[in-house]
C-alpha cells in the first residue's frame, strides 16, 4: 500500500546544481528518502518529471535511467516559442499527478524550489497531508515554499547525493537505453521503473 509519494522537479534540481558543477545521483536521493522514512520501496512511489529536446541525448540517457532505478518518469519534449523562448518546465503535469493521488496518500516529497509549488503544497496541506520539501539549497529554494512545507530538507545536505562534475563525465555507454523516445511527438510520455541502479548524473 502506497503511503508517501515523492515529486521531483528534475529540471529545476539540474539547472539549480549544474549551474554549481555538480551532478545528482537520483538513486542515493531514492535510497535517502526511503531510509529516512522508514518505508519499503513498496511503500513509496516516485515519480520524476523531465524535459527534453529530442536531440539531447544526455538528457534522454536520464530519462532511461530514472526509470531503471525505479522512478514513474514523466516526460515531454521541451517547446521553442517564435520568440525563440523556450517551455521547459513541466509545473502543470507535477500539479495534477499530486493532485490525482491525494485521495490515497498521507505524506507527500516535493523534490524542487520553485515558487510556482505553493499553491500546490497549500491544496495539500488543507486536505491533511503532510509535505516534506527537499530543496537544492536555501539559496536556491523559495522562503515561501519553506514556509508552506511542514519540513524542510536541504539537498546539500543529504549525504553521496551531490558529487562534482569536473573530471568525472558519465559513461553514458553504460546506461541501459530502453529506445524511450519514439519518433511521434506524443503530449506525455511515461516509463515504468525497475531495479536500481549505481548511475549519477
Amino acid at each position: 500500500m502506497i503511503k508517501l509519494a515523492v515529486f521531483v522537479d528534475v529540471q529545476n534540481v539540474q539547472e539549480t546544481f549544474e549551474r554549481q558543477g555538480y551532478g545528482v545521483r537520483y538513486d542515493a536521493l531514492k535510497d535517502y528518502i526511503l531510509d529516512h522514512f522508514k518505508l519499503s520501496k513498496d511503500e513509496v512511489k516516485f515519480i520524476a518529471f523531465v524535459p527534453y529536446k529530442r536531440d539531447e541525448d544526455r538528457r534522454i540517457r536520464l530519462i532511461d535511467a530514472l526509470a531503471f532505478m525505479g522512478f514513474r518518469v514523466i516526460s515531454k519534449v521541451i517547446r521553442e516559442h517564435p520568440d525563440g523562448g523556450l517551455k521547459a518546465n513541466m509545473d502543470v503535469e507535477l500539479t495534477l499527478e499530486a493532485v490525482l493521488l491525494s485521495d490515497y496518500i498521507s505524506h507527500a516529497v516535493l523534490v524542487t524550489g520553485d515558487s510556482d509549488f505553493v499553491p500546490l503544497v497549500s491544496y495539500l496541506s488543507r486536505r491533511g497531508i503532510r509535505v516534506t520539501l527537499i530543496g537544492p539549497g536555501r539559496a536556491s529554494t523559495s522562503v515561501e515554499l519553506i514556509r508552506m512545507a511542514d519540513d524542510y530538507i536541504n539537498m546539500e545536505d543529504i549525504p553521496n547525493v551531490l558529487h562534482p562534475r569536473a573530471g568525472r563525465e558519465v559513461d553514458y555507454t553504460q546506461v541501459p537505453h530502453v529506445e524511450s523516445v519514439p519518433e511521434a511527438e506524443p503530449p506525455l510520455e511515461e516509463h515504468d521503473g525497475g531495479d536500481d541502479l549505481g548511475i549519477s548524473f
